[in-house]
């Protein structure tokens, strides 16, 4: 009977394991998406974007989904309205435009083994600082511009933060935030 009291808590306790992660707002709110266009004819833009990560400042194997930043990458631009059309497939375009994104986890691996070893009872944190690097070119290629903007988001791990999950901030959220502050910079330097 103990063995199924122990089994049966063993059980719950890692499905009450959680964590929750949120911004830490790093970037100011935009005063208005999409941002007004002022030129009148807009340019076809050819979209390349790359991902990188690391954790604790050195690069680790570990990938961002390339897929999947690119595609909310890819959404955030067209609903900019500031492109007559904007694609990933390499086109002849009047802009082409270059984004980076690197994810810089900091984190301590000694904590995280003891939070894992304990079953979640003794927590651990760690953060991620994400950062975007657009650079604008013309069709010859010249550079207009290059705005980097960066975001962290700080993410707690306990047994009992299962009841924080609904709360919990989805990491495309910040890529979304990026972007547009990116686009919104671009607008205002007149590099769109």
């Amino acid at each position: 009977m103990n063995k199924f009291l122990l089994t049966l808590l063993l059980l719950a306790s890692s499905t009450l394991t959680g964590c929750i992660s949120y911004s830490q707002h790093n970037l100011p709110p935009l005063e208005q998406w999409p941002p007004v266009q002022a030129r009148q004819e807009k340019p076809n833009a050819y979209l390349h974007v790359t991902t990188q990560s690391q954790f604790n400042g050195e690069l680790s194997g570990s990938a961002v989904n390339q897929i999947l930043v690119e595609k909310s990458l890819l959404e955030t631009f067209k609903e900019s309205g500031q492109f007559q059309s904007v694609t990933t497939q390499k086109v002849d375009s009047n802009l082409y435009i270059t984004a980076n994104l690197t994810n810089n986890e900091q984190g301590n691996v000694a904590s995280a083994f003891l939070t894992g070893f304990t079953l979640f009872v003794i927590p651990t944190t760690f953060s991620n600082t994400f950062t975007l690097e657009t650079v604008f070119k013309d069709s010859d290629g010249k550079v207009l511009g290059k705005i980097v903007k960066q975001e962290s988001t700080r993410t707690w791990m306990q047994l009992l933060l299962v009841v924080g999950i609904p709360f919990n901030e989805r990491g495309d959220g910040v890529l979304k935030h990026l972007t547009q502050s990116t686009l919104d910079e671009a607008v205002k330097r007149k590099l769109i």
